[in-house]
């Protein structure tokens, strides 16, 4: 069995990752589909518009994630 410091620390470090993988995944894809969008089109406005819809998003799962942990300890 695991020691209770060592599954705190797994936590924390799946926490960080978890924040880490929603904040970067949801630019990129963002992106992404702006990049796609950007080859329809004439001017190049729809990959500025979705590196930021990708970071609100991401910005928004790491607060439900922070959100959920948070009432979990109380």
């Amino acid at each position: 069995m695991a020691k209770k410091s060592d599954s705190g620390l797994l936590l924390a470090a799946g926490v960080v990752l978890s924040l880490g993988f929603s904040l970067i995944g949801s630019a990129l894809l963002g992106m992404y589909i702006g990049s796609l969008m950007d080859k329809g089109s004439s001017t190049n406005v729809y990959t500025p518009v979705g590196l930021i819809v990708g970071l609100i998003v991401g910005f928004h799962r790491s607060w439900v994630i922070v959100r959920s942990l948070i009432k979990k300890r109380k």
